[in-house]
């Protein structure tokens, strides 16, 4: 399988909160919308969040949001609105997360984010540290900026639900009662899902797990096709697809298929798939 060392040049990230929520609701990716019922003041209305953007590679933030430096930790991290994240898997409600910022030089050089320093992407402040952040590496990001990443950790209820693939997968599949690559392809325009054809005569759509787990991170969300009907999902993550039934996969991948898909197919594709990643490094 690929690897990709760090897929973050282009993200920032995000997010982090005070309200936990229930583990069962957390652990699952599929989430609910949350209902604010706090108070507004009416001298001061809330400001109106940025809304989700056409093109998705990774989750979003809800609002401004503070990253720990672990689970329950302390703050390190305050990010805007609606700023890129790198989440891993969630677990109890908990993420862990990469922060990616453009550095000075002498931050590259000393390896040190000091407090009250801006997170910074494509030249903009997004976000600021809170406390004295040890910088874990640093490159040339594709515009040539020195750039630098850690480690932070990110609360599930303050990521966007509708940047979360597998929340928006099920949702959109709910939505449109078609299943051809016609039909899919708004879908995998706006999540970037890139083609391959390794599990012929399957097609299959993909993107990439987060980087925070693991620097070499395999598939997070695959789309399996067969005569250009989606005829399954596999996920590292758990997802709720109506009219599917789900399979557990080798390497702890979950496979959903749909109930009108031929058993024979099931069983070939799976053999096939669970082949292909216990080859990969």
């Amino acid at each position: 399988m690929k690897h990709y060392l760090y897929i973050l040049a282009a993200l920032t990230l995000a997010g982090c909160v005070e309200n936990k929520q229930q583990e069962q609701q957390a652990d699952s990716t599929v989430q609910t919308v949350e209902k604010n019922n706090e108070p507004t003041s009416a001298s001061a209305a809330p400001e109106a969040p940025i809304a989700v953007p056409e093109k998705i590679i990774r989750e979003r933030a809800q609002g401004t949001v503070t990253l720990l430096d672990s689970v329950n930790g302390r703050p390190i991290v305050q990010v805007n609105d609606n700023v890129q994240l790198e989440a891993g898997i969630p677990r109890k409600g908990w993420a862990a997360t990469l922060v990616t910022t453009e550095l000075s030089d002498a931050q590259t050089e000393g390896q040190l984010l000091k407090k009250g320093s801006p997170i910074i992407a494509d030249g903009k402040t997004v976000g600021k540290v809170l406390e004295d952040v040890v910088i874990e590496m640093t490159f040339k990001n594709d515009k040539g900026v020195n750039t630098g990443v850690f480690h932070a950790a990110v609360q599930q209820n303050k990521i966007k639900n509708g940047t979360v693939i597998e929340t928006v997968l099920a949702n959109y599949l709910k939505e449109h009662t078609g299943r051809t690559l016609s039909d899919m392809q708004p879908f995998i325009k706006q999540f970037q899902l890139e083609p391959l054809d390794n599990n012929k005569p399957y097609k299959e759509y993909y993107n990439y797990e987060s980087a925070a787990d693991d620097p070499s991170p395999g598939y997070r969300t695959v789309l399996v096709f067969h005569q250009d009907k989606l005829i399954g999902v596999v996920d590292s993550r758990t997802l709720q697809l109506a009219g599917s039934k789900h399979y557990q996969l080798d390497r702890d991948y979950h496979g959903y298929f749909f109930t009108d898909t031929d058993e024979q197919l099931r069983k070939d594709y799976t053999t096939k798939f669970n082949q292909f990643v216990n080859a990969a490094d």
